[in-house]
């Protein structure tokens, strides 16, 4: 298969992947509808020495009254996919600048913190996103901050079809969750105790794929350092250890 029929192909499984979001979010809520979401740009992610896959718990769009409302909307091609993402990220920034931080690393040889700029010195780093395929397990807008996991856990058992059709679909090496993987663990045949601790984070590796479960991005239980580091320090290891068999 050449590298534009795959891209082709992927395209299209992309955008039915999109119509089902619709299809299966039908009448849900009255007071907002889904933010598509999925591989930003598929020609980058494809191309990308890795296949990095982000899982997160919900969008923001809006607050009215204590209800989120909004969506309507896609998270890949109004929200990251257009230029000058650093500027429009705003106050979703302490999400995305761990985001940015690790797909960078992980795209640009494993590069570590200390070796990076700061995203604020040198913008077009937050351009990786492009690169990358994110996910959200709940499709319609949330808040920006919540302590409840209860919606999360009932969009993943309502919609988990759907959500695994994303992950077969996109085909991903690296599989990051922000605080969210474990929700997927049964339908991929992976139990608790099959994690492996790495630092802050536990991993799983599986069908030549790399799960990792890691606290949310905006978390604050460990520096940022730290975080990053350890994402693309196992990352590494695993690189490493695929290619000695």
């Amino acid at each position: 298969m050449t590298q534009s029929e795959e891209i082709l192909i992927l395209t299209e499984k992309s955008k039915a992947i999109e119509d089902l979001i619709w299809a299966d979010y039908a009448d849900e809520n009255d007071n907002c509808e889904p933010i598509i979401d999925g591989i930003v740009n598929i020609e980058k992610y494809l191309l990308s020495k890795l296949k990095i896959l982000w899982i997160l718990k919900e969008p923001y769009d809006d607050e009215e009254d204590g209800v989120a409302i909004g969506g309507g909307w896609h998270f890949a091609n109004d929200f990251l996919f257009p230029d000058e993402f650093y500027k429009r990220m705003g106050r979703s920034r302490n999400t995305w600048h761990p985001i940015i931080y690790v797909s960078y690393g992980l795209l640009n040889d494993f590069m570590l913190w200390d070796d990076m700029d700061y995203i604020r010195n040198n913008q077009s780093m937050a351009d990786i996103v492009r690169n990358i395929a994110v996910i959200n397990v709940k499709k319609l807008p949330g808040f920006t901050r919540t302590n409840d996991f209860g919606p999360i856990w009932n969009a993943y058992n309502k919609h988990k079809k759907l959500l695994h059709n994303q992950l077969d679909t996109y085909n991903p090496d690296i599989i990051i969750g922000g605080s969210t993987l474990t929700l997927f663990y049964d339908e991929l045949g992976i139990k608790k105790e099959d994690e492996t601790k790495f630092g802050c984070i536990e991993y799983v590796e599986k069908n030549s794929k790399l799960y990792i479960s890691a606290y949310h991005p905006a978390q604050t239980t460990v520096t940022r350092d730290i975080y990053i580091n350890d994402i693309i320090k196992l990352t590494k290891l695993w690189v490493d250890r695929q290619g000695s068999r």
